[in-house]
């Protein structure tokens, strides 16, 4: 079975799960050593390990697909890319994003509906969007561009920010009306503590009024703010989550590491919450890669 068609297949189930953001292959293969059915590259995090630099739409198309190309062929399951506002302008471009990615061995994609140059969704007050049109046809073209049609088109507004919920629900409606397959609304503030009666009404609209399956954003920050349950969210018929936290536990796990090392010339003082030369090789397979080397190499 394809990993699209696994992803199609996951979707399809209803039964919510989440697909951590990773953001190379090493995080990608943590993620399904621990048992997550799918994982997405993150577009935040991504930029910030290729170039140190913020999410600011500095990646260029090939330089992700490049690199997504070496996560996809780490693991078994599903990878999902965050593909920014296509890359590049135009349907023709958007063509060609959507084709480079489906030959790259992903799953599937997601793109926003914001205007050039892109920004992160958690920057306050940072994010534009394009017509609603213009994206309804972004998305026309994806779908037309995808050569098999298992591979998941995905899609997010930032509209909610600038132009309200209503606008919000009605560009997802839109979204999935041009053929996405997969929707989230981005919603800021829903990571934020104290504000769980507004959580809990825009994600029961969404829920009830946006035509596709949909995707919740920032779930274990939401979760974890106590903004929603778990069981909300699954009653709420969300089917996909994301999460960005491996991204937040690598800076400050190698922070502290290094603090500890600059303090006392080695690592004895945090060894317990290192991982060990052998569970690292596991973790990259190395005794298959020297079993498969003894095999096929003459006595």
């Amino acid at each position: 079975m394809s990993k699209a068609r696994k992803l199609r297949e996951l979707l399809a189930r209803k039964e919510f799960f989440i697909a951590p953001g990773a953001y190379d292959a090493m995080t990608a293969r943590l993620v399904e050593q621990a048992g997550f059915p799918a994982v997405k590259l993150l577009g935040n995090a991504t930029t910030a390990s290729l170039l140190g630099m913020p999410d600011l739409g500095f990646l260029s198309l090939m330089e992700v697909v490049n690199h997504a190309r070496n996560v996809a062929a780490a693991v078994n399951i599903p990878l999902m890319v965050d593909a920014d506002t296509g890359f590049l302008s135009g349907p023709l471009g958007i063509i060609r994003t959507v084709r480079e990615f489906e030959r790259a061995g992903l799953a599937g994609l997601s793109f926003e509906d914001q205007a050039w140059p892109k920004k992160c969704a958690l920057i306050e007050g940072a994010t534009r969007v394009v017509p609603v049109e213009e994206h309804a046809k972004r998305i026309e073209a994806a779908v037309h561009a995808r050569e098999d049609k298992d591979f998941v088109i995905g899609t997010r507004t930032d509209a909610e920010e600038s132009l309200g919920l209503d606008e919000a629900i009605k560009r997802a409606n839109a979204y999935a009306a041009a053929g996405a397959d997969l929707i989230s609304i981005a919603l800021r503030w829903s990571r934020e503590k104290g504000k769980r009666e507004q959580t809990l009404n825009a994600l029961g609209r969404i829920g009830r009024e946006v035509k596709a399956p949909v995707s919740l954003m920032f779930s274990d920050e939401v979760i974890g703010a106590g903004n929603a349950t778990i069981d909300e969210v699954r009653e709420m018929g969300f089917v996909i989550g994301s999460c960005n936290s491996i991204r937040y536990t690598v800076v400050k796990a190698v922070a502290d590491m290094l603090q500890v090392l600059k303090r006392d010339w080695c690592t004895t003082a945090i060894g317990d919450r290192m991982a060990t030369l052998k569970d690292y090789n596991e973790l990259l397979g190395l005794r298959d890669y020297m079993e498969l080397e003894a095999r096929f190499t003459p006595s």
